[in-house]
């Protein structure tokens, strides 16, 4: 009971660790390319975290850019955090996969939690804000002056993929290299990892706070759905178990 006790700690100090890594890389760099190009004085000046373990903003004048026809370093500046957050989540997928991380549990804890919150993070803006006025997304789009489906086609197909990879492989394989054994333990830490995915990430959280409750549906929708799909007892989850024995 002791060891259980102090895995969960470690695991949830590890998600948290991770999430603010991911959060920390993400703005360091539309700041360090808006002060590489000229538009920062410092690339380390953030305003940081508030209770949602977010940075708040990169401080990145974007503004200023556009004003002076920067067009593309503005897209660019807004845009590469994302691919650097989709590049994270194929590499720790990739170690998630490898016997040596395997055997070392915590560090595979820490890469299976950092998979999860680079892919859920560009499933926020993919999903969440490709078709805003404002932000990062909003400012790419501008600078290239492209439609918003150019960015949201090509990213929800990148984003059914990675879900179907996490949810038919990598959380299965989490259950053995975690020695995650019990139906019931395993159910709990599936809708621990669909919560974060869908509920904090797509948007569940978010709309909560700014009192949008319409759009709870679709992130409620897709919990429950993934959730009884993916469920421990299932044929198929318990075949797919069988199979990695």
């Amino acid at each position: 009971m002791k060891k259980v006790i102090q895995d969960i700690i470690a695991g949830i100090i590890l998600l948290l660790v991770a999430h603010m890594l991911m959060v920390t890389i993400h703005e360091f760099t539309h700041s360090f390319i808006a002060w590489m190009f000229g538009f920062k004085q410092s690339p380390f000046h953030f305003n940081f975290a508030d209770y949602t373990l977010f940075l708040l903003d990169d401080q990145t004048d974007y503004k200023a850019m556009l004003a002076q026809n920067r067009n593309i370093l503005a897209a660019m500046t807004a845009i590469t955090p994302n691919i650097i957050n989709a590049s994270l989540y194929v590499i720790s997928a990739i170690l998630c996969n490898s016997k040596k991380i395997q055997e070392k549990v915590y560090l595979y804890s820490f890469f299976f939690w950092f998979m999860i919150v680079n892919i859920g993070q560009v499933y926020s803006y993919i999903l969440w804000r490709t078709f805003e006025t404002h932000g990062d997304v909003s400012i790419f789009l501008e600078g290239l002056n492209i439609s918003p489906y150019w960015l949201f086609i090509p990213g929800i197909i990148f984003i059914i993929f990675s879900v179907y990879n996490i949810l038919k492989h990598q959380v299965l394989r989490a259950y053995k290299t975690l020695k995650i054994s019990h139906v019931w333990t395993q159910a709990i830490f599936l809708f621990f990892v669909i919560l974060i995915l869908f509920g904090y990430y797509g948007g569940l959280l978010y709309n909560i706070l700014n009192k949008k409750y319409f759009y709870l549906i679709y992130p409620t929708l897709l919990i429950i759905l993934f959730y009884m799909i993916c469920f421990p007892k299932n044929r198929w989850v318990q075949r797919k178990l069988h199979e990695m024995e």
